[in-house]
């Protein structure tokens, strides 16, 4: 087992690293929500929901650990530099939003409307919330995640607690069937796999 108290020469933090991670994150946020957008034109219902569900769960695991397959931390500096790569990728979905997919008119939610025909009322709270979870994979990978090809255990297991999570949400009526309560759940779980994973260190 790793610990986030264990340094390892095995991070990469490298200028290389951090910025060319930051650009394929926000490359891949951009073909997401560009697919979330479009298929959100053409479904409707419970089907629009199931899918835009799907999306949600697989940008979050993306957005998780990409950056912790990437950096690979073992210490405490590593899981910061983690959480930099993560903002990076959406500081750069952010250019790629800006300069592409809204002149394309894709959108038809009433973000903008809420901030007065403005989306950059929610803009910080989309870094915070991608640095978030950059931070919170990154612990968690340093403790469980060892190769490369365990990560997938890794996001399965903060998938199927997040699944947890949004069914106990829907089913006890706190929150209804949405893909934002699928969200919620998803990130109620990767907290809750961080609480598990610290449990055998301090055994």
């Amino acid at each position: 087992m790793t610990s986030a108290t264990t340094p390892s020469a095995a991070e990469h933090y490298d200028v290389r690293t951090m910025v060319g991670g930051g650009l394929k994150l926000g490359l891949v946020t951009a073909v997401g929500v560009a697919l979330f957008a479009l298929l959100s034109r053409g479904l409707q219902g419970t089907v629009e929901t199931l899918v835009q569900s799907v999306l949600v769960l697989a940008g979050g695991a993306v957005f998780t650990y990409a950056p912790a397959i990437w950096v690979r931390p073992r210490s405490i500096d590593g899981i910061a530099w983690t959480a930099t790569l993560g903002l990076l990728g959406s500081v750069a979905f952010t250019v790629i939003d800006t300069a592409v997919l809204r002149p394309l008119d894709m959108y038809h939610w009433t973000w903008d409307a809420i901030g007065g025909g403005s989306g950059f009322w929610y803009i910080p709270i989309w870094w915070m919330g991608a640095t978030f979870l950059a931070w919170i994979g990154a612990w968690v990978a340093s403790r469980e995640a060892g190769e490369p090809a365990s990560f997938g255990k890794v996001a399965a297991k903060t998938l199927g607690l997040g699944l947890g999570f949004a069914v106990v949400l829907v089913v006890s009526g706190v929150a209804p069937f949405h893909a934002a309560t699928v969200a919620l759940g998803y990130a109620l779980g990767l907290i809750a796999h961080l609480a598990l994973s610290v449990i055998p260190a301090r055994r």
